[in-house]
């Protein structure tokens, strides 16, 4: 699908949207906005937008890394067994890098939301990684679990980054979910 266009309408069954019709939504909606998200932080300066602010990941490049990251790991790598190989991107990088990188977690999103089924929401899926504190983990959990958490996780960092914005007395590039297809 272009990153133009809209996703087709959601099956509706009496009213109501199935958790896959929510869940395409979400990761949808998310790929949408988050090109706000980029265009906001190339309007900073270099120095602003990589300045170590004290947050969960030290710049708001950083932080939208951290986002990039996330849908690579959990929608490329954790489903695609290729946790091994995976490379996280790192900063500084150009607006041009930050781009390809927005438009290519685009398109990995739209293509693993178009994948979702039911009963692929219940695959389970071994993870092995890294955790914060620098310990490797290893956990099982359904494909269903990564999907919610990571919906979970950039709206966390979106947050975070509306409020580093606003610190700047720059405009946050909120997009409310009124504009989302599932949302009319």
């Amino acid at each position: 699908m272009s990153e133009n266009r809209r996703p087709a309408r959601p099956s509706r069954n009496r009213g109501t949207l199935s958790e896959i019709d929510l869940a395409r939504g979400w990761i949808e909606w998310l790929a949408r906005s988050r090109n706000g998200y980029l265009n906001a932080l190339l309007r900073l300066s270099d120095v602003q937008r990589t300045q170590d602010r004290g947050a969960s990941f030290p710049s708001i490049e950083d932080i939208f890394l951290h986002i990039v990251d996330n849908n690579l790991w959990w929608f490329e790598s954790v489903p695609g067994n290729r946790q091994a190989e995976h490379q996280r991107p790192l900063g500084p990088l150009s607006p041009q890098q930050l781009r390809a990188l927005t438009r290519r977690i685009a398109r990995i999103d739209r293509t693993f939301s178009a994948s979702l089924t039911p009963q692929g929401l219940r695959r389970r899926i071994v993870v092995n990684g890294i955790g914060g504190d620098g310990q490797p983990y290893r956990m099982t959990v359904s494909l269903r679990t990564v999907v919610w958490h990571l919906i979970e996780e950039e709206l966390q960092h979106r947050g975070e980054m509306n409020a580093l914005f606003w610190q700047l007395d720059v405009e946050a590039p909120t997009d409310a979910w009124f504009s989302s297809p599932l949302a009319r």
